[in-house]
């Protein structure tokens, strides 16, 4: 692990490590999606001996997708953010889940062999580490790391006189502690039962078949750490622990990683949690996958889905890239649409121009920032309404992000004040399309999502600053999405 102020050590440290990688071009992972048992009530006290019971049932699920991932020859497992206890607790009662997790800087330990110094509580850390260790497989996974400290000595000490951190563990196919890596964006109401590091880290280990980066969930949408992981530290794979509250078609999980993975040119192996109570009037339902820079090499996503589900595939070492190689788009002479209408998405007010007819070529602005759209319909359906949409501020849901938006949205209704309202199903497919994004940012990330949620896996590219689908996307078309990142003035 690195601190905010360690990145030319870790650089250099990146080259000495590079004789250590196997020279295998490709390696094997599995993700599993869990549905996680949880307290009856996370807002009440349990003992100590009541949350191991509770995160004892959800590791024997986790044991058994070890033993079926390896026997399907994968070589690291990643399982999801709050696996091991679900969410909605308070600081007092996430405390009996918590262990204390050394840094493997500070100390080089295998948790299977025994603790670390006297009266260690480490049952969960042993458990994940004998794991890892008897089926000879790295293994990442999310759980509560806890450390003492008093307002004498540190004057942003909590009250209770402890740090409650969400934590991420890596384990070697030895059995010994590789990573950890404490969350930096804490996502809403988690803030209330996790502390915020002090300092960012980037966290990186090196296994044989490569160099990985370590983050977790609502991180994906900053700067740090996660650009800073693919940019400076050089990773060319993430584990990614995730427990993600779906919004709408454009931020679901499954989506927006791909995207992710496009833009960064990176291999995500991203595990989500499925909660199936409702929290803070959102449902979990999940969607995990390992992604590579060519799109999903494996993806699950199931609303209605009540079980979890393991995700094995094959992955390639990612080519050298940059996102100018690509090339620029270069746009028409621009004249916007005259037939504008404004609709709100959530809290925010987008720019819209209709789709007319079964092809057309059109533009929208908002202030300096336009997007251009040729499209070919297979079919003009009359009871469907699609809209392209420009935005600049901040991102609809998540409110703190600054963003700007190029987007072809399919509409609830063929009222115009339904485009921007969530929608599942479509019927219009699509024969071309190419949407293009003027944006002020270079840090572009692509969605495509069909009817049944689906990602359309090899029927369109990125193209640095747009979507494109030459032959078009054989399910109907819910959305097609840009998403320009302004990191530098969230």
């Amino acid at each position: 692990m690195f601190m905010c102020g360690d990145m030319s050590l870790a650089l250099i440290f990146g080259l000495l490590v590079t004789s250590c990688i196997g020279s295998g071009s490709t390696y094997t992972a599995a993700v599993y999606e869990h549905v996680v048992i949880r307290p009856d009530d996370p807002r009440a006290i349990l003992s100590r001996m009541e949350a191991l019971s509770i995160m004892h049932k959800n590791m024997d699920v986790f044991e058994k997708q070890v033993i079926k991932a390896k026997e399907k020859g994968a070589q690291i497992i990643v399982f999801p953010e709050d696996g091991m206890y679900g969410s909605g607790f308070t600081r007092a009662t996430l405390l009996p889940f918590l262990e204390f997790i050394p840094s493997p800087r500070d100390f080089k330990w295998n948790p299977c062999k025994g603790p670390l110094f006297p009266h260690q509580i480490f049952d969960v850390q042993q458990r994940l580490s004998c794991m890892a260790k008897a089926n000879n497989i790295y293994l990442a996974a999310n759980m509560g790391d806890i450390k003492l400290c008093t307002k004498s000595e540190d004057m942003s000490c909590p009250s209770d006189g402890h740090y409650q951190y969400n934590t991420n563990v890596v384990y070697n196919s030895d059995g010994y502690l590789v990573a950890r890596y404490h969350k930096q964006n804490l996502f809403e109401l988690e803030s209330t039962y996790f502390d915020k590091p002090k300092q960012c880290e980037f966290v990186t280990f090196v296994a044989p078949f490569g160099r990985f980066g370590v983050f977790t969930c609502f991180d994906i949408m900053f700067k740090d750490p996660a650009l800073t992981l693919v940019e400076k530290y050089g990773v060319e794979n993430i584990i990614f622990p995730a427990m993600w509250w779906n919004r709408n078609p454009q931020l679901i999980a499954v989506a927006f990683i791909q995207g992710w993975a496009m833009r960064m040119h990176v291999n995500i192996l991203a595990a989500d949690t499925r909660q199936l109570e409702t929290f803070m009037g959102l449902t979990a339902d999940a969607g995990s996958g390992i992604f590579s820079p060519d799109g999903a090499e494996a993806y699950y996503y199931d609303p209605q889905g009540r079980d979890g589900k393991l995700l094995v595939a094959e992955v390639s070492k990612p080519k050298k890239y940059s996102v100018e190689h690509l090339g620029k788009y270069h746009f028409p002479s621009l004249q916007e649409s005259h037939d504008i209408f404004f609709s709100r998405a959530g809290n925010t007010i987008i720019k819209f121009v209709p789709l007319s007819g079964k092809s057309g070529n059109i533009s929208v602005c908002f202030h300096s920032s336009c997007c251009h759209l040729e499209y070919v319909m297979q079919e003009y359906l009359s009871h469907e309404l699609y809209a392209l949409g420009a935005y600049t501020g901040l991102m609809p849901a998540l409110r703190k992000l600054q963003v700007q938006i190029c987007a072809l949205f399919k509409c609830g209704s063929t009222s115009q004040g339904s485009c921007g309202v969530l929608t599942t199903t479509a019927s219009t497919q699509f024969a071309y399309i190419n949407l293009q994004g003027q944006f002020k940012t270079s840090y572009v990330f692509p969605t495509v999502v069909t009817t049944d949620n689906g990602l359309a896996v090899g029927e369109w590219a990125f193209t640095g600053t747009g979507i494109l689908s030459s032959s078009g996307i054989m399910k109907p078309l819910l959305s097609a999405f840009l998403w320009g990142r302004m990191y530098a003035i969230d």
